[in-house]
């Protein structure tokens, strides 16, 4: 018997070993060292595989996950791949032969050879059941049936108005009253809702207290007197078991028409206005408008190509660095790693005019690894010259509370041999949004493992000063425009600089300032208690290559 047979007939035995114990669940087998997978017949026609044996490599299991799943079901398959986990039980949303998902759960284990490594990975595909499209709660039409119909409406170049509504603070209501309550309460939004959007539209229970409605038939001034009636209704008190109770929402817009472009893509518009709406506008409904210089169809059309870059293994994006130094010396002390991404279409487009729509994304946590994964790579370069650089990398609220940072941040520094008291994070204002009590949790968590922590544009939005109380950062870097014009007197800017920087020197906190464009400035703010400074009066953002060159010969 040849090897190749060999190898089939070792596949075959485990196959017929793992289909006695699935009784009638479906079977999937794959030969690690031969490179084959086998899937029991009723795999293949439920899924429209190619057929029973497939390659391994021809085959890309992640085309049948749900996109929203499918960054922790790759995590999981290359450990099991690698030999780093043993055993597997996950439940995700696979894509059947029809188009429709269901979800799928995947529960299996390696087998290893007599030198510990993975020989055979092997298992059940239960079939738990196919994603309906109606919330059981509200009966209303689910997030599923919403991303279906507005890939229809996209399909069809259809003129649309969708918005996103919600409860907000929908945890305090379930904490004081209950569940129960919460549901009725959820049932009432709905009925209300679907009386003021009337024969005009879809009305979709998304997640959580959140709402969505579908309309082609209303304008977006239409739309927004219709959402205006709810709002003021939740503002009175809604009846729920003979307590009118007074409810806050809020809202985002967004209209299109047609074109090619992802559904997800036109949901991480709407989740970045119903933002706005609730931080920053007190519930009033924000019509997304695109990004700054675009129309709104070119918005959308240059975030849907940003997302498909993320999804090609973030093609055609790349890092700079802004050097920082120390006050004092003025030699290089840290970098920090800057986002850029090109466009044959859009040119050069800056971070700012895709990150706040796409830290919604769950794609957004791709990208952010991806930078720390480049960055750290980069970064253990710089080290070989100089053992005391600090690297720092902006971290998003999406990694923030993701429950697989830590072991993320552990494969990347292994893989890297970047060592992680060089790290340091920078908190974004929109880290803000998370609960204080997670993000403390979290920063603890990240200084335990010798990662530096800093808050960026400190001084600016809201809760700065209890952040700064409350985190312990090891840094706070002030908002640029306190430093760039420091020399309005009307403003105060030079008192603010002044009171921040000492305050937060008493509180054990080391203090940067950034936006130094020019020889005043840097006069100006040499008598304040910083540590370190950064801007152009020293050195833009530059590659990696001229940080080398420069500061590092």
């Amino acid at each position: 018997m040849d090897k190749q047979s060999a190898r089939k007939k070792i596949l075959d035995d485990w196959f017929d070993a793992f289909t006695v114990l699935g009784r009638g669940n479906y079977v999937l087998v794959r030969d690690v060292k031969g490179n084959l997978c086998r899937y029991s017949p009723a795999a293949v026609e439920i899924f429209g595989l190619s057929g029973e044996y497939v390659p391994a490599d021809e085959i890309d299991w992640t085309n049948w996950i749900h996109p929203e799943d499918r960054f922790r079901y790759t995590h999981a398959h290359n450990n099991l791949v690698d030999g780093t986990s043993k055993s597997y039980d996950a439940t995700y949303r696979t894509r059947l032969k029809d188009g429709s998902y269901a979800a799928i759960r995947y529960v299996g284990t390696s087998i290893f050879d007599a030198d510990g490594e993975p020989e055979i990975v092997g298992g059940l595909l239960i079939n738990e059941g196919l994603t309906e499209n109606t919330d059981p709660v509200t009966i209303l039409r689910n997030r599923y049936g919403f991303f279906r119909d507005i890939a229809a409406a996209v399909e069809l170049n259809r003129k649309c108005v969708v918005v996103l509504c919600g409860i907000t603070r929908m945890d305090r209501v379930n904490e004081q009253h209950g569940y129960n309550f919460g549901n009725a309460l959820l049932q009432e939004a709905a009925w209300f809702l679907q009386e003021a959007v009337g024969q005009d539209g879809t009305v979709y229970r998304m997640d959580g207290a959140k709402f969505a409605f579908l309309t082609e038939s209303l304008s977006p001034e239409e739309v927004a007197v219709r959402y205006e009636k709810f709002r003021r209704a939740a503002q009175t008190g809604l009846p729920v078991e003979n307590v009118r109770q007074v409810l806050n929402v809020a809202g985002g817009m967004f209209s299109f028409t047609g074109g090619n472009v992802n559904e997800h893509t036109i949901y991480s518009c709407l989740l970045f206005a119903f933002n706005d709406s609730k931080i920053y506008h007190n519930g009033k409904l924000v019509n997304y408008n695109g990004a700054r210089g675009l129309k709104t169809n070119e918005s959308l059309e240059m975030l849907d190509e940003v997302r498909n870059c993320i999804l090609l293994d973030c093609e055609n994006f790349s890092l700079r660095y802004q050097p920082i130094f120390d006050a004092q010396t003025e030699k290089l002390t840290s970098i920090e790693a800057l986002l850029c991404w090109h466009s044959d279409r859009f040119g050069d487009v800056p971070p700012s005019a895709y990150v706040p729509v796409l830290e919604n994304d769950f794609l957004f946590e791709e990208l952010g690894y991806w930078i720390l994964r480049r960055a750290m790579e980069d970064g253990r370069r710089l080290l070989a010259k100089n053992p005391e650089l600090i690297l720092s990398v902006n971290i998003s609220p999406a990694q923030i509370v993701d429950d697989l940072l830590i072991e993320e941040i552990d494969k990347i520094s292994e893989a890297t041999k970047f060592p992680l008291n060089n790290l340091c994070f920078e908190l974004t204002q929109s880290c803000r949004r998370i609960e204080p009590y997670i993000l403390r949790r979290i920063v603890r968590a990240l200084k335990r493992k010798g990662i530096l922590c800093l808050i960026d544009d400190f001084g600016s939005g809201v809760a700065s000063i209890d952040f700064l109380r409350d985190l312990s950062p090891d840094f706070v870097k002030l908002e640029k425009s306190y430093v760039t014009d420091i020399r309005d007197e009307k403003s105060g800017n030079l008192q603010i600089v002044r009171h921040l920087s000492e305050m937060s020197v008493e509180l054990g906190t080391k203090v940067c300032l950034k936006g130094i464009e020019n020889a005043a400035i840097r006069e100006l703010i040499r008598k304040f208690p910083v540590t370190n400074v950064q801007g152009h009066f020293w050195a833009e953002a530059m590659s990696l290559d001229e940080i080398e060159q420069k500061f590092l010969p």
